[in-house]
């Protein structure tokens, strides 16, 4: 199709005709190209979406917290095997007490790391409960003044101190990706004394792109697991406990781990795909439009590659009518070009519009010449109707004279 736009088609067309045809193909191009930068520009400012499978544990394993403070404090640590806490053990090993951490509003921060604490359901034997138990122990610190601690939470497989200090740094241009900016906010929660804080969490993890740019064009990718949790919390007043002191207890929502894979709808392939459909339909009505002679008339498999046939008959047999024969024999010229007409019609030239042309004009003319005949059929017979009267009275007319007496 795309070259009968650069070449008039040996076909005997008429000039509009060809005219006719280059303008579709343009339009046809231009639709085709117009439909691909669309699709490009689509996928170059889609959003991966996200599938996500649901997979059931038995144990989950207890979050990563970061505490910051504008005073110093410290963290005490409990694993509880029961409700109310008659069973439990300490998990200050896990604790790492509040450093000056240089910023201005939240000078010191404690961490709690519980890389090995699992917790289980309560129809198994525990833990069930992690109980921080924290304590401002600076003493300039007033019962007037209006302090809060900030709380973020973090997977333990994914945890990274430095990540929290990029956020608490973000505007002296510490660089973070999107997503992580998001968990910072989703899972930052601000606490003062005197309260009993039930956090409920549950683990995630999401597989993002590695290489990016190989999604784009759809290969498959590799992906990075990036495990984080969703969290709620909610605070009671507790009785026993002062404004110097508060308590968080750490307890998973549910028993259900969510993985969620990055994927894209849009690719280059996909696009290229749908180009190539979008290019099969085109042809089509091209070829519906045109006929398909105006397509190439010999493919690969005609070159003999794959050990087909090229013609029915041998083109070195039928060809040598152009060398003409040595003798002037008429019948044996008329022999050569009835084989290179068979050899046309048989592998070359689709002759069956010409055919049906030559059929209708001999039906329009033998229907020309019947009408013809019937005319002239028609004036005969009215002569000669004519002439039968002019007997007819001339009998009279001698009849009558033979009546006369004499």
């Amino acid at each position: 199709m795309i070259r009968d736009l650069i070449r008039k088609p040996k076909k005997a067309e008429h000039e509009s005709i060809w005219q006719l045809r280059r303008a579709v193909i343009i339009i046809f191009l231009m639709v085709l190209i117009g439909s691909f930068v669309i699709m490009c520009v689509r996928m170059a400012k889609e959003n991966p979406t996200i599938s996500t499978t649901f997979t059931l544990i038995n144990k989950v394993l207890a979050p990563s917290i970061y505490l910051s403070f504008a005073y110093n404090f410290n963290i005490s640590c409990w694993i509880y095997y029961d409700y109310k806490g008659t069973n439990k053990t300490s998990c200050d090993e896990y604790i790492e007490q509040p450093e000056s951490t240089g910023d201005s509003d939240y000078p010191y921060g404690g961490t709690f790391s519980p890389k090995g604490i699992e917790l289980t359901r309560y129809d198994d034997i525990g833990p069930y409960f992690v109980f921080l138990l924290i304590n401002i122990t600076d003493p300039t610190f007033s019962n007037l003044t209006e302090s809060f601690f900030r709380m973020n939470l973090y997977d333990s497989d994914d945890y990274d101190i430095t990540d929290i200090e990029k956020m608490n740094n973000k505007e002296n241009g510490s660089q973070i990706s999107p997503f992580e900016e998001s968990l910072y906010y989703l899972n930052k929660y601000t606490l003062t004394g005197g309260y009993l804080y039930k956090l409920g969490f549950s683990r995630k993890v999401r597989k993002v792109f590695d290489q990016p740019t190989l999604s784009y064009i759809g290969f498959p990718s590799r992906y990075l697991l990036k495990p984080y949790i969703e969290s709620n919390i909610q605070g009671v007043p507790a009785a026993t406990l002062d404004e110097t002191h508060l308590k968080l207890r750490i307890s998973p929502r549910d028993f259900i781990i969510a993985e969620e894979q990055e994927q894209r709808n849009d690719t280059l392939i996909g696009a290229l795909g749908i180009i190539a459909a979008f290019y099969s339909s085109v042809v089509f009505i091209y070829v519906f439009l045109f006929g398909v002679d105006s397509m190439k008339p010999w493919g690969v498999i005609h070159s003999g590659c794959c050990g087909f046939g090229r013609f029915k008959s041998k083109p070195e047999e039928v060809l040598t009518w152009e060398s003409p024969p040595d003798t002037e024999d008429i019948n044996r010229r008329v022999e050569a070009l009835e084989r290179f007409k068979d050899f046309l019609n048989g592998n070359v030239v689709d002759t069956s519009l010409s055919k049906r042309s030559g059929r209708r004009s001999r039906k329009r003319g033998r229907k020309n010449h019947r009408n013809n005949f019937n005319n002239n059929s028609s004036g005969s017979s009215s002569i000669k109707s004519i002439n039968n009267d002019n007997n007819d009275n001339i009998t009279d007319s001698n009849s009558s004279i033979v009546e006369i007496p004499t």
